[in-house]
């Protein structure tokens, strides 16, 4: 059986800063298939391992819950860096695991950098589906953005972020990128 992967994204609120105590790993990716692929295959660099995954969507998480089918493995460098050079679309980010509660439960806070400077959002992976629907979101969690194709990060490695309204505090589609 392949593994899943369960889990919700948000927009992190203006003003919040990473606690004392959080871990950073610092991460690249790029994008082997195009946007408007159903399967994601993506190499990913984290600190000085070097990994491939691949992730397929699954319909069984509903509009409020992302559910992928998910496979990673380790690449040699070399291949990692022949598969870089073939890949169009990158990104640049920071990787913080943020503690939420005394029990251990984890948020991965991504600070993003280069052409998306700025931007910071928080993902949580949960072991079922039923508890990503009941989880309780923190004050300092923003908009939801689960399941928002122009937040998710093989649309973000085009290089062109949603736009942010912070008077609303909602966000829209990118305007058009590149083909």
């Amino acid at each position: 059986m392949v593994p899943l992967e369960i889990e919700r994204k948000f927009l992190v609120r203006e003003g919040w800063s990473i606690p004392e105590g959080s871990t950073r790993v610092v991460i690249r990716q790029a994008y082997l298939t195009d946007a408007e692929s159903n399967v994601e295959v993506r190499l990913r660099a984290k600190d000085d391992a070097f990994l491939m995954t691949v992730k397929a969507p699954r319909s069984d998480g509903g509009p409020s819950v992302n559910v992928r089918q998910e496979v990673e493995f380790p690449v040699p460098q070399t291949v990692f860096d022949q598969l870089w050079e073939l890949a169009p679309d990158r990104l640049d980010k920071e990787r913080w695991t943020v503690a939420l509660d005394a029990a251990g439960t984890t948020a991965s806070v991504d600070v993003y950098t280069g052409v998306l400077a700025g931007l910071r959002v928080v993902e949580i992976e949960f072991d079922d589906v039923e508890q990503a629907r009941d989880f309780i979101v923190p004050d300092w969690f923003g908009e939801d953005v689960t399941g928002r194709a122009e937040w998710g990060n093989r649309q973000l490695s085009r290089g062109v972020p949603p736009v942010v309204d912070p008077v609303a505090g909602t966000t829209s589609a990118p305007p058009a990128v590149r083909d």
